[in-house]
């Protein structure tokens, strides 16, 4: 059995070195191919453009919901992005471009920070689950070995096309992603107030993050709660009234409700982004509403551009209800690091469908799920086997993420087969969460009693009080329980 072991905490052979270097290299070369779309064909390609504007607002005092970029799309975030991005500022034609960094610079440097964010987001998530595992194989384990990088490149990999559509587009995500990685890593680790801080970052620069408060709420975790009003405050005030002034940072917002917060969630309004992003045609959203409205109505040229009353209660309608079994759930996983990945990760996966907007590299946020049921698989084994359900279950990811990016496939994405495959994932994560021992060291015996019982359903408004995750509380998992080929990987066996 020594060979198993070693398969798993051994060091890269010369094959995986070499797809590693290979891996970088590609990274390389598709990065060259971004700065080509981007900067040097006949339109600029991708997203980017739409900060770089944003960002010249910020630093010539343009209204900063008004200007366009050279496609002629707006600027559709808070304030605080454009801000943050003065550096990068990329003046219309025929204005002033002293002192303004190159456009072609501005783009390379993006794309290598969306890079660093990525590989940090990985493997700060990967870290916290490494030092909370319940496995001391696992949380032993040295840095570098086939596990430690499977851990953090095999989510990436499954997930490839989201990520690889964020950084072609020059898209924020992958800065996002790092910020809910943060946010999981410190209510893994208990530094609750940090993952506040996180949670308050991700939705100051995208701001259908704050739904996940739902979290800390139904927890009770008051430090993360406080952490992020801290943000919040910080990110949606300070810092643009440092840069605008009182009186410009209300106007600033104001215009912000009007052209795009209004419109996005009531339908009425101002309507300069209806054909760029909130027209049913605009966007390839997988939101469950806008899913569904397609499905029914398949041909794009008699397709209602407005989604009946009905369906937009049944999104929410169908929002709600899985939001609430997801936070029962949590219930069950708060003890375990890879429960609370789960059901944190599900709440990741049911914001971005529960936005109008919800386009196909949204799923990058998909990565924190992959990552815990791989991690959750590895426990106890000295293999890096998935398993067949597994293995399925991320082809089907794999290839309903995939098909869709080919104008070709279009109608896959009108019907949905990247929101199904997320609910998948989702369902798959879940169901490890439930399934996981509900001897819970973070949870106190008054609380789980009152977990058990039909009078349950009494206490579904008053949820139990979670303690703060503390690995010291973690017991070494009986070897009985593993399997009796995983006997050798436990010191203790």
């Amino acid at each position: 059995m020594e060979p198993r072991r070693a398969s798993a905490l051994a060091r890269l052979r010369l094959w995986e070195r070499g797809a590693l270097i290979a891996l970088a290299l590609l990274f390389i070369a598709f990065g060259v191919l971004v700065e080509i779309r981007s900067v040097f064909l006949t339109r600029r390609m991708g997203d980017f453009g739409c900060y770089a504007r944003g960002a010249w607002a910020v630093r010539t005092g343009a209204d900063l919901y008004d200007v366009t970029c050279d496609n002629d799309w707006h600027y559709n975030y808070p304030p605080l992005l454009a801000i943050l991005m003065a550096p990068l500022a990329d003046p219309r034609h025929g204005a002033d471009a002293a002192g303004m960094t190159p456009y072609a610079v501005s783009v390379a440097l993006w794309y290598l920070f969306s890079l660093a964010c990525l590989f940090l987001a990985v493997h700060a998530l990967a870290r916290a689950l490494e030092q909370r595992s319940p496995d001391p194989g696992v949380r032993d384990q040295p840095a570098g070995c086939r596990r430690w990088w499977a851990l953090r490149l095999y989510p990436v990999l499954i997930c490839v096309a989201p990520v690889g559509q964020t950084l072609m587009r020059g898209q924020v995500n992958t800065l996002v992603l790092a910020l809910l990685c943060g946010l999981l890593a410190g209510v893994i680790r208990g530094a609750n107030f940090r993952a506040g801080l996180c949670l308050a970052g991700a939705a100051c620069i995208k701001v259908y993050p704050i739904f996940l408060c739902v979290y800390p709420l139904w927890t009770r975790n008051r430090r993360c709660l406080a952490g992020c009003l801290a943000g919040l405050f910080i990110g949606l005030i300070v810092v643009p009234v440092a840069a605008f002034g009182p009186a410009q940072t209300v106007a600033v917002y104001e215009k912000y409700v009007t052209v795009l917060l209004g419109p996005a969630l009531t339908g009425d309004g101002d309507d300069t982004r209806t054909e760029e992003l909130l027209s049913v045609n605009a966007t390839w959203s997988q939101a469950f509403e806008v899913v569904i409205h397609k499905t029914m109505y398949r041909d794009r040229l008699t397709r209602p551009l407005e989604i009946p009353r009905w369906l937009k209660l049944a999104h929410l309608a169908v929002g709600a209800g899985l939001t609430l079994l997801v936070l029962l759930v949590a219930r069950r996983a708060a003890h375990r690091a890879t429960g609370v990945v789960f059901t944190f990760g599900s709440l990741f996966l049911l914001m971005i469908l529960l936005c109008p907007i919800c386009h196909l590299h949204y799923f990058t946020f998909c990565v924190p799920l992959l990552m815990a049921l791989l991690a959750q698989r590895w426990e106890g084994k000295s293999t890096l086997g998935s398993g067949t359900g597994l293995t399925v279950l991320f082809a089907l990811f794999f290839v309903a993420n995939g098909l869709p990016q080919f104008d070709e496939l279009a109608v896959l994405r009108d019907v949905g087969t990247a929101m199904y495959s997320g609910l998948l994932l989702m369902a798959a994560a879940l169901l490890q969460a439930w399934r996981a021992p509900v001897a819970a060291p973070a949870i106190s015996v008054k609380d789980s009693a009152r977990l058990t019982g039909i009078g349950s359903v009494l206490h579904l408004a008053s949820p139990p009080k979670v303690r703060r995750f503390d690995p010291a509380n973690i017991k070494p998992t009986d070897p009985a329980e593993f399997p009796t080929e995983c006997h050798q990987c436990h010191p203790w066996a």
